[in-house]
C-alpha cells in the first residue's frame, strides 16, 4: 500500500487499495480506518480536495461501510 502525507489539521495520512476498493485513512491521533467500496475516482477526489477532512466527512462518512483497523 502507499501511503499519501497529506496536509490536514485531522488526517495524517492515506492510502488507496485498487483492487480491493478500500481507502485507508490514519489520522494524527494514531487510529486507522478502513472504507469499503470507495472507487478510485473518489481517491483522487479526495487528494485534489482543499480540505482532506472536510472531504472525508461531506463524502465518505456515512456514505461507505467501514472498519476501525
Amino acid at each position: 500500500m502507499n501511503w499519501v502525507a497529506v496536509d490536514s489539521s485531522t488526517i495524517a495520512r492515506m492510502a488507496y487499495d485498487e483492487p480491493r476498493q478500500v481507502l485507508t485513512v490514519e489520522f494524527k491521533n494514531g487510529s486507522r480506518y478502513e472504507y469499503y467500496e470507495v472507487r478510485a475516482v473518489v481517491f483522487q477526489q479526495m487528494k485534489a480536495a482543499p480540505s482532506k477532512g472536510q472531504f472525508l466527512a461531506s463524502t465518505i462518512k456515512g456514505r461507505y461501510r467501514y472498519a476501525r483497523v
